[in-house]
């Protein structure tokens, strides 16, 4: 049965985490660290022209209080979502009238998709997107 959390899951409980390595997942990782929870991050690889080396990345997890720490490759489900994009025209999308590539949304969902099939293998049953909601994102 799935179960939405409102507030943190009980200490104890494992977590995964999508972590980019950024100031907010890192203070998401020492958070629920110090509340308790076994925290398992995942980290996508979907060929980011801005990450020179994605497996540095897990590391930086572990420091700041996780329990495991992995980063997924994803490059090839990213292209394949990609030539579909590209075959349906559906490349090109407007949000604060601005427009932008399709790959964002299509990023999420394939990270989402990864990561949800690695926590599986890890016996870890909640998820938690480490993300802000600020921004463009909850347009999207």
């Amino acid at each position: 049965m799935s179960r939405i959390y409102r507030q943190l899951p009980p200490a104890g409980t494992r977590i995964g985490l999508a972590f980019s390595g950024g100031l907010d997942t890192r203070a998401a990782v020492a958070w629920m660290s110090r509340e308790g929870l076994e925290v398992h991050c995942y980290t996508a690889d979907l060929a980011q022209p801005d990450e020179k080396n994605v497996d540095e990345i897990p590391p930086i997890a572990m420091t700041h209080g996780a329990a495991a720490a992995k980063a997924l490759d994803c490059r090839e489900a990213m292209v394949r979502e990609g030539i579909v994009a590209i075959q349906c025209g559906a490349f090109h999308l407007s949000s604060g009238g601005k427009k932008y590539f399709n790959t964002t949304p299509l990023g999420r969902a394939v990270t989402t998709t990864a990561i949800v099939r690695a926590m599986k293998d890890d016996e870890v049953h909640v998820f938690g997107d480490g993300s802000t909601h600020k921004g463009n994102d909850i347009q999207r």
